[in-house]
């Protein structure tokens, strides 16, 4: 479909050609005020803290801010944080991947879950050792009184993997919940969804909050709809003890959150538990569509904050957080065989996986206000973490009780070097611990009056990979009290994490080794915006922006090493090959990518009705391969529209991409071809039938399209070369409160 078609569309229900990702949320709420009676620029122009680590409107944050409020989310019908990304403006995303990423996540046309940084309430959500953030149906929406999305790099105040972007999950406190609130609903994917707070406010001392939520079932079965998909049709062509498990994919997830507040302290946790199937987006003729195919984690954390002091000038906040990730021994890649050698995948054998990290910080940040024009914010930190590797493929799952330890005894040659690999001589790997110290200053400077200068860096220094630093630099200009202007420019790295350093697999047809001498991904960005209030009832914002990527860290065929000394593989030589080894990779730092590109945003209320449409164009290069950015579509619209009244509320979104950028390697596209674009309706629904009740409705793609987005990985091998997706759902569901 080609874009004056989808505008056509818009045209039809009534957009016209309207262009923002929603940004309309309200901080007004928490104090009373209804939304109904808030202008366009109230909705657009509320407080933001995660910009720049304290509170601040969005039209003198030095970042791209977009900010939802609770209404919101429950508006457009949001259940988890992967449902915000269809309405969000410069976001790729591909929904049903493989179960370690479950949803796949570009922004800005930089790809990579672990390349955008999930806090909540400012604290790190994302594993402390880099493994790839789940976006599945693990991060309920319903704790948050609001999500706030900054764009481009963080480093310099956040440190590592503050990367494409950073998302701050704002938790809400027992004063907006006062009492019981709850919902119940189900899925038409067979799956049940449930959650339930208690939240209050005792006095001026102590706010109480206390949440859980429950999604169980299973998702959507996309190889009884997708059977002429490149290979799907394996799927329903098991025989034998494969044939026979049922084909299914899980989900059997629960989260728990809490917040006390007492007079100067705070004291949080949240526990995230998830179990969802691994099988999506792989080939079906290498990993078996089957319910024992599964991916499970589980991650927690838990805080104490302490208001220390404060002033009209001068605060000082500490903090301790402590947190873990943890992947659940069950956890496997169930192999498809075909056991009796006549061409019919008849059986299975799992590759199970265990991995986990701790870790404890603690934090001093200060906030000093100098005078009217000046205004200083520093902080330091230091962390330890425990970290055990993702393991080989296990035959059995982890033992838990027999200590952080893999055994990869079988994979040492003749020579006592493990893998084969030159220097490697230790066989059992274990716990590879290191620490973490950082400190940032950042200033705010008026010169004059309509202009705010931010200036700031980052030091950083990790016991593995030693220094960085990254500093950022912000402009904003207020034309006038109507026109914004603002200039960026910031750097930002990935950490070459154990995740990187340290994984290995093996089967009988290729090798992945550890690397010790990755470096930390760099990247350098750029960006002016613009926001424009024109009348009461329209703003505009516009963005231009290029990101400049470097050593970035991926997959390579490992070097030759001395003397050609070969790489030992034995899962290589029981097939009978005359390689010792096959095809050996390993994760290093491979060349340069830019990302560039414009975004235009319109927002238009008229009464109870808001309507915003955005546009964005993204192109670059990946310089490694002389090729367009992989898993990138070229032109996005997201286009939404709500209404609201007293005991109505309904919205329409409208999601359009063009065709999408593939891998130069995909087993099917091989660069010569492109994914076909889509565009994809969404609708929700609410109506209050009592004070105390509501009845929600909401249905993903209207209209059934079959569509496909990018798939992980190098999309070959064992990766589908696109990733069908969902057809219609429905969901209903009531929620209450007293």
């Amino acid at each position: 479909m080609e874009i004056m078609d989808l505008i056509r569309i818009l045209k039809s229900i009534g957009l016209g050609i309207l262009i923002l990702a929603s940004t309309q949320v309200t901080a007004q709420e928490a104090e009373g005020v209804d939304l109904l009676d808030l202008t366009l620029e109230d909705l657009l122009n509320i407080e933001v803290t995660t910009a720049s680590r304290r509170p601040q409107k969005i039209s003198d944050a030095p970042a791209t801010v977009i900010s939802y409020s609770a209404e919101q989310i429950e508006h457009f019908g949001w259940r988890d944080l992967k449902d915000m990304f269809r309405a969000v403006v410069g976001i790729d995303v591909s929904y049903d991947v493989q179960g370690e990423i479950k949803t796949q996540v570009s922004l800005r046309g930089i790809e990579g879950n672990q390349k955008i940084l999930v806090l909540q309430n400012g604290k790190r959500q994302n594993p402390i050792t880099g493994e790839r953030f789940v976006f599945g149906h693990n991060i309920p929406l319903h704790f948050y009184k609001r999500i706030e999305l900054v764009y481009g790099p963080a480093s310099a105040l956040y440190g590592a993997d503050a990367y494409a972007g950073v998302i701050n999950l704002i938790t809400k406190d027992g004063a907006d919940v006062d009492g019981v609130a709850g919902e119940i609903g189900y899925v038409s994917t067979s799956a049940v969804v449930s959650h339930l707070s208690f939240g209050k406010q005792m006095g001026r001392d102590i706010d109480v909050l206390l949440s859980g939520r429950v999604y169980y079932g299973q998702d959507f079965k996309l190889h009884e709809h997708y059977t002429d998909d490149v290979d799907y049709g394996a799927v329903n062509e098991y025989t034998g003890e494969l044939g026979a498990l049922a084909k299914i994919y899980p989900i059997r997830n629960w989260n728990m959150l809490g917040k006390i507040r007492y007079q100067k302290f705070t004291l949080g946790f949240d526990w995230q538990h998830q179990l969802e199937s691994n099988a999506p987006s792989s080939i079906p003729s290498n990993y078996a569509y089957v319910r024992n195919n599964i991916w499970g984690q589980d991650i927690r954390h838990i805080y104490l904050d302490y208001n220390a002091f404060e002033s009209d000038r001068f605060k000082v906040e500490v903090s301790l957080t402590a947190g873990d990730y943890e992947i659940n021994p069950a956890s496997n890649f169930y192999i498809s065989i075909d056991s009796d050698n006549n061409g019919s995948l008849d059986n299975g054998a799992p590759g199970y996986k265990y991995g986990y990290s701790g870790y404890i910080q603690g934090s001093v940040k200060l906030d000093y206000t100098i005078s009217s024009k000046l205004n200083l914010i520093a902080g330091t930190s230091y962390g330890y973490v425990v970290s055990f590797p993702k393991t080989q493929n296990l035959d059995n799952p982890y033992r838990l009780d027999a200590g952080f330890q893999d055994d990869l005894s079988i994979f040492v040659d003749e020579n006592g070097y493990t893998f084969g690999l030159l220097g490697l001589t230790d066989a059992i790997f274990g716990k590879r611990n290191y620490t973490n110290f950082g400190s940032f200053v950042q200033a705010v400077y008026k010169p004059l009056e309509p202009l705010t200068v931010t200036l700031g860096g980052r030091f950083d220094f990790n016991s593995i990979y030693k220094e960085t630093f990254n500093p950022r630099i912000g402009l904003v200009y207020n034309v006038t009290k109507r026109l914004t202007l603002k200039a960026m420019a910031g750097t930002a790295y990935i950490a070459p994490s154990n995740y990187y350093r340290w994984e290995n697999w093996a089967n009988p047809y290729a090798m992945h080794i550890p690397n010790l001498s990755i470096k930390p991904e760099k990247l350098q960005s750029a960006e002016i915006s613009g926001i424009y209030f024109a009348t009461s009832q329209l703003s505009i914002r516009t963005s231009i922006f290029r990101n400049t990527m470097r050593d970035i860290i991926r997959p390579a065929e490992a070097p030759e090493q001395e003397n050609s000394y070969p790489y030992f593989n034995p899962m290589r030589q029981t097939i009978g090959e005359t390689t010792a080894s096959g095809r050996v990779e390993i994760n290093d730092n491979l060349g340069e990518m830019f990302s560039q590109g414009v975004e235009v945003n319109l927002n238009y209320r008229v009464g109870n009705i808001l309507s915003s449409v955005g546009y964005s164009l993204t192109n670059g290069q990946d310089r490694e391969t002389n090729s367009n950015l992989a898993k990138v579509s070229q032109h996005k619209i997201n286009a939404n529209v709500s209404y609201s009244n007293r005991k109505l509320f309904a919205s329409l979104s409208v999601r359009y991409y063009s065709s999408i950028w593939t891998n130069p390697l995909n087993s099917y596209y091989g660069g010569a071809m492109n994914i076909p674009g889509a565009t994809i309706l969404y609708a929700n629904a609410g109506y209050s039938i009592s004070k105390n009740a509501k009845v929600h409705i909401g249905i993903d793609n209207i209209l059934n399209s079959k569509h496909w987005g990018s798939a992980p990985y190098a999309e070959s091998i064992w990766i589908q070369p696109r990733a069908p997706q969902s057809l219609l759902k429905l969901y209903g569901g009531v929620s209450f409160s007293f």
